[in-house]
């Protein structure tokens, strides 16, 4: 819920669903809003009446998040496990994986809020994703970095692999609700660019990887249609 007063201020719902506290917040300004009550931080993008995302989605958009970042730990962990010669990786590869991981499920978020996400809320709802990832991973690396954290590599890292998922694969044609060799090739060019990022290129990182992580994401993303996600 959102509620505009006269006295320059407007009243914002914090975005963790086990809270729900209701916020005073300035009118009109992007800010980055965090919770007296569960300390949960968010970032809230102003709009004008008609043209801001509701309420409902922006909860569906933080919950999402929270589902898109668990997946991707545990692929990374379920890859290790499975190929022992990749269980001691750099930590810059592991992030690189990681990050890869997380490019997929954009664009897997972006092919099934068109079927679920009304048009008119459509990018709003895509820009509130984004959002609610960076904020909760600048979240969990301040809670261990301590006061002096910066935020900003995390939001430019986060930015370009939203961008770049869709640029590597939006091209891919296929309904996400049917299977089919465009589908096919779709999880072959994850798994070959997984591979090349965790320097296993030419090998397949884990015969079930990408079978795995579509049969995890896809059925919780069509939740968007439904109360929870």
């Amino acid at each position: 819920m959102t509620v505009e007063s006269d006295n320059g201020s407007e009243i914002v719902c914090c975005r963790n669903a086990r809270c729900r506290q209701q916020l005073r917040i300035p009118a009109g300004e992007m800010l980055q809003v965090t919770c007296p009550t569960c300390q949960t931080s968010f970032t809230h993008r102003p709009g004008q009446p008609g043209k801001r995302l509701s309420d409902e989605f922006q909860m569906k958009a933080w919950t999402l998040a929270e589902l898109l970042l668990a997946i991707s730990r545990e692929s990374m962990m379920l890859i290790k496990r499975q190929a022992p010669a990749l269980s001691n990786l750099p930590r810059k590869q592991e992030w690189e994986g990681f990050i890869e991981v997380l490019k997929v499920l954009f664009n897997l978020t972006d092919r099934v809020a068109t079927l679920y996400v009304p048009v008119n809320e459509y990018l709003l709802f895509l820009d509130a994703v984004e959002d609610a990832v960076i904020d909760q991973m600048n979240a969990a690396f301040r809670k261990q970095a301590g006061p002096d954290y910066d935020d900003v590599p995390l939001k430019i890292s986060i930015a370009a692999a939203f961008e770049d998922s869709q640029k590597f694969y939006h091209p891919h044609r296929f309904m996400i609700t049917e299977e089919g060799a465009e589908k096919d090739k779709y999880l072959k060019a994850f798994g070959d660019a997984l591979a090349g990022k965790l320097g296993a290129r030419g090998t397949r990182v884990t015969p079930h990887g990408t079978r795995a992580e579509r049969k995890s994401v896809q059925p919780s993303l069509r939740g968007l249609d439904g109360e929870t996600i």
